[in-house]
């Protein structure tokens, strides 16, 4: 290593570190931590969601030796689920405890599904939509609160550069110091506002809109167009 390159190394390993705001919020931190938790396929974790139509996959486990039951798709399309306990067989020769077809086992399940789901759809979906309003309304009017604040600390602070003499030079220079910060406050402040209404939700589409998708909700969960990975996270909910 050359001199140039080693006391270069030096200034930077000594040279010491500077705090800054981090890149998320700590409770965004955690909930990231745990969804990353929770698709990895161990323990008590169910894994993430894949695209096969399997709606039980890493749900299950073995009554006999408690592992969770691997899947496999078989038919000309690959598109028929077998569920299996065979993790003793693959991680030590042992033999295999369970294997049944996974149509019928699925069909159960969406068929309880549905009938959970079914007729408190729309009331849950309108209390929803209900709730994420109002917290939006407590949010915006704190902002409102915030932006009346800084409008008048900003005013002040030109009110009393106005009226600083012009020969003292450094408490002018100290005044309109102070009505800049309080100008760019409030600038900030705006920008929040601006970025808060832009980011509102659609609205929710009117009740008589959501009786007819809840009546028509097997329809909906039967399309082609319905991802696989939707429906498994929504068993997984519930």
């Amino acid at each position: 290593m050359s001199v140039k390159i080693r006391r270069k190394a030096e200034r930077m390993a000594g040279a010491e570190a500077q705090p800054h705001d981090g890149y998320v919020s700590w409770e965004r931190f955690e909930a990231i931590r745990t969804k990353v938790s929770s698709n990895v396929p161990t323990g008590r974790h169910h894994g993430a969601p894949k695209h096969g139509d399997a709606l039980l996959a890493g749900l299950i486990r073995c009554r006999r030796c408690g592992r969770k039951l691997t899947l496999r798709y078989s038919g000309m399309r690959h598109h028929i689920p077998r569920y299996s306990c065979s993790r003793a067989w693959m991680d030590n020769g042992g033999p295999h405890c369970i294997a049944f077809g996974g149509l019928r086992v699925d069909d159960a399940i969406e068929e309880a599904l549905l009938g959970v789901v079914g007729p408190g759809a729309i009331a849950a979906a309108t209390a929803a939509a209900e709730g994420a309003r109002e917290r939006r309304d407590q949010v915006r009017d704190a902002f409102s609160r915030d932006r009346e604040a800084a409008r008048y600390a900003a005013d002040r602070a030109f009110r009393q550069y106005d009226a600083a003499d012009p020969a003292n030079r450094l408490a002018a220079s100290e005044l309109e110091a102070r009505w800049n910060r309080a100008l760019a406050h409030a600038a900030e402040v705006e920008g929040k506002i601006a970025m808060h209404d832009a980011a509102a939700p659609a609205p929710i589409a009117d009740p008589a809109s959501l009786g007819v998708l809840a009546s028509n909700l097997k329809t909906v969960w039967d399309a082609p167009t319905t991802d696989a990975r939707l429906k498994k996270r929504i068993v997984r909910t519930l």
